[in-house]
This record gives C-alpha cells, structure tokens and sequence, in this order.
C-alpha cells in the first residue's frame, strides 16, 4: 500500500508531538476522573407503586420506626474551618409555590377519615402543650404542628413522613415537597452505603399528623441519588459524608388522582448560599440526640430554630437537640407560617452523640442542581 507524502509528513508529526510531550501529559490523560455532579437513579415500576400505596396504610405508616441517624463516633466534633470565602458563587434561588386552589376540596372528600381524624384531635396533646416554648440556649426546640390548624398550613403542609421497606421491615424518614412533583430528603434514606443497596418501597405523606394524613400518599416513581454517595464505604464521617447526603425522588399522584404540588405547593431551594443562616430544622424525630425517646415520638412535626455555622467545607451544623427520625427533613429559611414561603438550603444527615447539634449538607451546585436537573425540579 503506497502512502502519499502528505499522510506520511502528517504521520511524522504526530510521532514527533508525542516523543516531544511533558512526561506528566500523556499520564494525567488516564487517569481516572471523579465527577462530584455524577447521579445514579432507580426507577420505580407501575406494579411497584401502586404495591407501595396498598402497603403502606395509615396504621402501617404509624407503626415504621424511624431510620437509624447516621452518627459520627470520632471522638473530635470541632468544626474543620477551611479558608474559602463564604460564598464563592453567587447564591441562587427557587421559589416556592402554593397548592391548587381546590387542593383542600378535593382532598377532603378523597381523604374524609383522614381530615375527621386530624379534627378530632384539633388540640394539641397535654405532653405536646407542656412542652417549653423554648429556651434560653443556641436553639429553641419546639412542637410546630402540634395544633390541628397547623397541620395544613403553609409551609407545614411540604414536610411529611417517608415511609419505606428495609431488608429488615420498615422504616421512616422525614421529606419535603419541591418543585416538579418531587421531594428532597436524605440520601441515606434511600440507598444504603454499608450494603450496597437501595432501599424499596417509599412513599411520602405530607402535612403528617398524628396518624392523619389529609393528602393521602404518593408513591415514588425514580429516586436519583450522587454517585459520590453510593460509592462512599466505610464508616460515616460528617465531615466527609454530609455534603453528598442528599436523594430527590420523583412521586405519582394520590388516591384522589391529585399531583404532589396540586395537593401541597412545594417549597422553594437556595443553593450556594453562604454557612451561617438562620433555619427552621424540621422532621419527626422518635428520639433526641442523646437517645431519649420524645414525647408521641414520630407523631408530630417538630422544629429547632437556630443559627447555622460552618462544620467544614460545604457542612454546616445548627443548634437542635432532635435525632432519629428527623433524617432528611429541610432546613428552611424564610418561613413564615400560613404564608407560601421557604427555602430549602439542607437538610438532617447525622450528628455526635450527646451533642445538642445537626449536621448536614450545605445545597450547591454540586448537589442539589445536578439531582434537580436529572428530575426535573
């Protein structure tokens, strides 16, 4: 085969450019490149769901104990303070919105056992309503849907419960709608990093209360979760783990054939926003963070108001004393209650034993948007 001049002295060159190249060139073109944006998802079969839906009763919902709370055991908690500036990239946001105007209607007659139930329980428990207002500490912990009327109003009705099915039975986190008919929770709510396995069977419950549930269920379609998460092993570090703790899973409708955020609204995101911030830490702890079982544990929605700092990159910690149970729930800026607003900036991933803190990731571009553009927040 004869080779034309022109081929050849091409041929010559590219020979030369390669003897010619940095040693360091051809090496770091192999190398293996980690991408922290990368997810993986999981999707839901039609049969799968609807199984969920006929699973997961009211009482069945009432009686799942709550995920075990990743816990760091080292014994150092001192925050790992780096030198970056606060917010290298400008913060962004994503409103909230409010449900559908005849969300409550229709719901009502779709969920009337669920709505009488919540009514007859319209005051607040005498343990709930002897509990303190708040304290004079780095945070004040308290009830927040204690009374039926707070069940359903803005911004409560975005948090629920999560139900799902473990090798080992059942189990519990906390959630909160978001925009495109999903919610936001923890990513150790649904895959598990010591197995190597997902988790099955989720569905979310907004507006929980008390064994209520005046918006039914919705049952999971695709759950999306960061590669970086799935491929952690190990023992759990919040210095290391907490920043890719986050899931989005995308849901069907309810029982009166109602979408997520046509029932609820769904609550806004922040992402790149800077460490010290002051939240509402929401979800439905069983137990505080020394391993006391709380009063009607699980049953109701429950909150720490305080003021964030910064654990170490991309990790924040705030000042609450709830644990197991409150996995996955939002820390929610701008809240107001009966008023379609809040953020979601973070939410629980683990915490230190006998320390009145929370610790979890702090939403970048790096976390939340990948997982939001791969379901459609």
């Amino acid at each position: 085969m004869k080779i034309s001049k022109f081929v050849f002295l091409v041929m010559v060159l590219m020979l030369l450019a390669m003897t010619l190249a940095p040693a360091g060139t051809a090496k770091a073109a192999i190398q293996p490149q980690t991408d922290e944006k990368a997810v993986t998802s999981l999707d839901v079969t039609a049969v799968q769901q609807k199984s969920a839906l006929k699973f997961w009763t009211r009482d069945a919902i009432s009686k799942a104990m709550p995920m075990e709370m990743p816990v760091d055991t080292s014994a150092d908690t001192a925050p790992i303070i780096s030198n970056e500036p606060e917010a290298a990239v400008a913060p962004e946001f994503a409103l909230p919105g409010a449900a559908a105007p005849d969300a409550d209607r229709v719901a009502q007659k779709a969920f009337a056992a669920d709505w009488k139930l919540s009514q007859t329980n319209a005051a607040a428990p005498a343990e709930i309503a002897g509990e303190p207002a708040g304290s004079s500490g780095i945070y004040t912990s308290y009830n927040i849907n204690g009374w039926a009327a707070a069940q359903t109003a803005f911004p409560h009705r975005w948090v629920g419960r999560l139900s799902f099915s473990t090798v080992s039975g059942t189990s519990y986190c906390s959630a909160t709608a978001i925009s495109g008919n999903n919610f936001v929770t923890a990513a150790h709510c649904v895959y598990d990093t010591t197995n190597n396995r997902w988790y099955s069977n989720w569905v979310f419950t907004p507006a929980y209360r008390a064994g209520s549930a005046p918006y039914g269920s919705f049952a999971a379609t695709t759950c999306t979760i960061l590669t970086a998460w799935m491929n952690l092993s190990g023992s759990f570090s919040i210095n290391g783990w907490s920043k890719y703790d986050v899931a989005v899973c995308t849901v069907g409708t309810n029982g009166a054939n109602q979408t997520l955020n046509t029932a609820v609204g769904w609550a806004g995101r922040s992402w790149n926003a800077g460490y010290i911030r002051h939240y509402f830490d929401m979800g439905y702890p069983w137990q505080d963070t020394n391993g006391n079982p709380l009063p009607s544990a699980g049953l109701y929605l429950r909150t720490c108001a305080s003021e964030s700092f910064q654990q170490t990159t991309d990790t924040r910690g705030t000042g609450c004393n709830l644990g197991p149970g409150i996995s996955g729930g939002p820390w929610l800026t701008g809240y107001a209650q009966t008023q379609v607003s809040g953020w979601v900036d973070g939410v629980n991933s683990g915490y230190y034993v006998g320390t009145p803190n929370m610790y979890g990731p702090r939403f970048t571009s790096n976390n939340i948007v990948p997982l939001c553009s791969a379901r459609g927040c």
